[in-house]
């Protein structure tokens, strides 16, 4: 069994958010320092409290163009679009973006192992992320399907959070070189046809991992 790190930085914090501005926004590149390694994928997921807004408008015209983000330890990199506003995670790798209003919150972050997980492991994982991320919301109505495969395992659908009806998607992954990726999708469920359509789906065909620079991270 090879070390293992799981680099769960979910959700940073949206104090602030809503007072988005109307231009572009900047990617940032902050190197980001890895995370100790844990004994197993079950260990304590630290959640920052969320609070989306009542109204999922965006603050600017919606860019249908994107911008490369590159980790700057090269570990993936993903087409992100141009005027949501994305930062690297603070601790772990991988990146947190915020748009329309602040009301729609993606988080991808990255760990790696050599041994491939297996599906009850990987359904562990995303239910402790699901439970720790719903624990920061007044949550109800929760509407939720699971599908799993090998090392991957999706969980999505819908639930109130804060009142705002909403699509939600915890969704992990495992390459063959060992790489865990792992995303959370919050979007107003109104909004996610589109953003899954004209964002989600260009962003996951435009993803690289190198295995290689994720091991060596977890060997550090």
């Amino acid at each position: 069994m090879g070390r293992l790190i799981i680099i769960l930085a979910l959700l940073a914090s949206l104090v602030g958010c809503a007072e988005q501005n109307d231009t572009p926004t900047t990617v940032s590149f902050a190197t980001i320092a890895p995370t100790a390694a844990q004994a197993s994928p079950s260990a304590n997921v630290a959640v920052a409290t969320i609070a989306p807004t009542s109204e999922p408008t965006a603050t600017a015209p919606v860019s249908f163009t994107f911008s490369t983000y590159r980790d700057p330890r090269g570990v993936f990199a993903i087409d992100v679009p141009s005027n949501w506003r994305t930062e690297a995670l603070k601790s772990g790798i991988g990146i947190s973006s915020f748009a329309y209003n602040a009301s729609v919150v993606v988080t991808i972050s990255f760990s790696w192992q050599a041994t491939q997980l297996d599906s009850t492991k990987a359904a562990e994982i995303v239910e402790m992320v699901k439970s720790q991320t719903f624990a920061t919301y007044l949550t109800r109505d929760v509407q939720l399907d699971s599908t799993s495969e090998g090392a991957s395992y999706r969980l999505e659908g819908t639930a109130s959070l804060n009142t705002q009806p909403m699509y939600v998607r915890f969704e992990l992954s495992q390459t063959a070189g060992g790489s865990i990726m792992l995303q959370s999708w919050l979007v107003p469920q109104d909004l996610w046809p589109e953003v899954e359509t004209t964002f989600y789906a260009p962003m996951q065909q435009s993803l690289s991992i190198d295995d290689e620079a994720a091991a060596a991270l977890a060997q550090e």
